[in-house]
């Protein structure tokens, strides 16, 4: 066989899984609001050091699975976060995506118990 031809498919599939990889900096401030419908249902709250720390740490531990977001979804719980760069990001924390900026990753049960139980929120699942 061709070594052309196996070159071929090995360089795709290692562009498709380097597509699913995402880091973000570290997370050093965030505040959450809880919306419906688009609209804010409370005032933002701050995230609590501990919940900050918490949240980067997800982030630096699930660097997988993301993918460009492909659709236009209304905010759930939206988390600002500054982060130790100075950069901001929007998360948009639902019941099975979670989406930062322009990626997304989808959610087992587990993640997203994991994840509103580290802001403070509940799942309704």
């Amino acid at each position: 066989m061709n070594p052309f031809f196996r070159f071929v498919p090995i360089t795709v599939l290692c562009l498709l899984l380097a597509a699913c990889y995402e880091t973000f900096p570290p997370v050093s401030s965030a505040v959450v609001t809880h919306r419906q419908g688009g609209q804010p249902q409370r005032a933002a709250q701050p995230l609590s050091p501990e919940q900050i720390a918490s949240v980067s740490a997800w982030l630096q531990d699930h660097r997988w699975g993301w993918y460009p977001v492909t659709a236009t979804y209304s905010p759930g719980i939206l988390i600002l976060a500054t982060h130790a760069d100075g950069t901001s990001s929007r998360m948009n924390l639902m019941q099975n995506v979670l989406i930062v900026e322009q990626h997304q990753r989808s959610l087992s049960k587990e993640e997203s118990r994991e994840l509103h139980s580290m802001i403070g929120t509940k799942n309704d699942r």
